[in-house]
């Protein structure tokens, strides 16, 4: 059969032990402070004056679901209504698998020629079936939390190719990222005091990116932009030095290896994508002359999706990358993007009987 159906887990803490926190692992006193630095980095962003040189993608991408001409709803030339009849349990989520791995091979096709981490972010659906298929197409992980961790290498990824995001990171989460040796985003200035504090319980050396917040904006629901001034997430341009300069004091047990942005999610204008991509190259410019040795730009995700199912033409990986590939290539960058929805969104639908009318 093409298509597969699945069960969809109530939460992917149900089968997973939380980790305990080591005793009197927390220091009594913070041991960090901001200072506003003398010399702040004077960059700003600016947004595009006009549409990208780049055309949309054209090609009408293929799709899993259709409506025959009988009025019965289809997957991938399955009948939804014959997976339902022989389904013993419903309600029950129908997923096409060929769905995800066209909607994947299109990120990867576009990152081609280009060293890159396509991260999946698992807070968008995370059915263990979907993260053990994306795991086997190549693409690692982004995470929000310990659990998601926990559940990604259940999945089997590569802790090498897992990001820990968050604002409000657990000690206990950062204990198992720093155990795992995954990525590890610095947000804030007690992000970065507990992200120290695991480096010190486990004795272990953390990679770490610094999430900058470039000021641009994403031009969507306020609700869900999280790259501009007014948001709580990353780390504001008359603050970075700071960062740097304590990254630097403890470069036993950090190792600053790239920088981070996230303007926002439902974005549907790719030029957004190179106007922080600008800002950010330019801050790993002057972080690099300071004696970091920046591996990673990681642009986050985001890319909208055709909500409404109204055909509307949407821009495509290959627009979102081509916005951005020649700077990557020009600083010798290792590219990660974090695709959520954009993966699987399209890809099932929920299957019910109605039973009264």
């Amino acid at each position: 059969m093409a298509a597969a159906h699945s069960f969809l887990p109530h939460s992917s803490s149900s089968y997973l032990n939380p980790l305990k926190t080591p005793p009197n692992s927390l220091p009594s006193k913070p041991f960090l402070f901001f200072k506003p630095s003398p010399k702040p980095f004077n960059l700003r962003a600016v947004l595009s004056e006009k549409a990208s040189s780049l055309p949309p993608q054209q090609q009408q991408l293929k799709h899993c679901f259709s409506k025959s001409q009988d009025g019965f709803l289809y997957c991938e030339g399955v009948k939804v209504q014959d997976v339902l009849d022989s389904t013993e349990k419903r309600p029950f989520y129908l997923y096409s698998k060929p769905q995800i791995t066209r909607n994947f091979q299109a990120y990867f096709d576009a990152l081609e020629g280009l060293p890159s981490i396509i991260g999946y972010a698992i807070k968008a659906n995370n059915n263990l079936k979907i993260l053990e298929h994306l795991r086997g197409l190549g693409s690692g992980a982004v995470l929000v939390s310990g659990n998601e961790l926990k559940l990604a290498l259940r999945a089997g990824f590569d802790p090498q190719r897992c990001i820990l995001n968050g604002n409000g990171k657990l000690l206990e989460d950062l204990v198992l990222a720093v155990e795992e040796g995954v990525f590890v985003n610095v947000d804030s200035e007690f992000d970065l005091e507990n992200i120290v504090t695991a480096a010190k319980i486990v004795g272990k050396k953390v990679r770490i990116l610094l999430r900058i917040n470039p000021d641009v904006d994403p031009q969507v629901h306020p609700y869900v932009a999280t790259g501009n001034k007014n948001s709580k997430f990353g780390i504001r341009n008359e603050k970075l030095q700071w960062f740097l300069d304590n990254v630097k004091s403890y470069s036993n047990m950090l190792n600053l290896v790239g920088v981070h942005c996230h303007l926002g999610s439902t974005i549907t204008k790719v030029d957004i994508f190179r106007d922080a991509a600008v800002l950010m190259v330019n801050y790993i410019d002057e972080i690099r002359a300071q004696g970091f040795n920046i591996e990673f730009l990681n642009i986050g995700g985001g890319l909208g999706i055709d909500y409404h199912h109204t055909g509307a033409v949407l821009p495509t990986p290959m627009d979102l990358i081509n916005t951005v590939r020649e700077l990557v290539i020009s600083r010798n960058l290792n590219l990660i993007i974090e695709p959520g929805r954009s993966l699987i969104a399209n890809t099932c639908c929920l299957v019910n009987r109605v039973t009264w009318c």
